[in-house]
């Protein structure tokens, strides 16, 4: 079972890069453009978790009421990537203000709905 610190960490760590070319472009348009703000949602469907991004990059996450500070992510129109210890969270956007989180860690994987707030 996946320890909540570590999905919560994984959720916020996660940021991806994207496709480069015109076909990546639109798709950054259909979706919504910036990923600035708070996306909060529920870790495997009870835990809650926030990924907050700014400027261009995550900046912290929250889990169960706690923020954790991120030091490096990667931030493109369709992906969020970021990284804390062997956790890798990465969110895809689904939506203007949507976006589907997964978690990787040495115990397991998890998986989040979230929602711009």
């Amino acid at each position: 079972m996946i320890d909540r610190r570590h999905l919560l960490a994984a959720l916020a760590v996660s940021i991806l890069s994207a496709p480069a070319g015109p076909a990546w472009a639109r798709h950054a348009r259909a979706v919504g453009g910036s990923w600035n703000g708070r996306w909060a949602g529920a870790g495997g469907g009870k835990d809650a978790t926030a990924i907050n991004v700014s400027g261009g990059r995550v900046v912290s996450y929250e889990y169960n009421g706690q923020t954790n500070p991120v030091a490096t992510s990667r931030v493109t129109p369709s992906r969020v990537v970021y990284h804390v210890s062997d956790i890798v969270v990465t969110m895809t956007r689904t939506g203007a203000n949507t976006a589907h989180a997964t978690i990787k860690t040495g115990q397991g994987n998890g998986a989040a709905e979230l929602v711009r707030r």
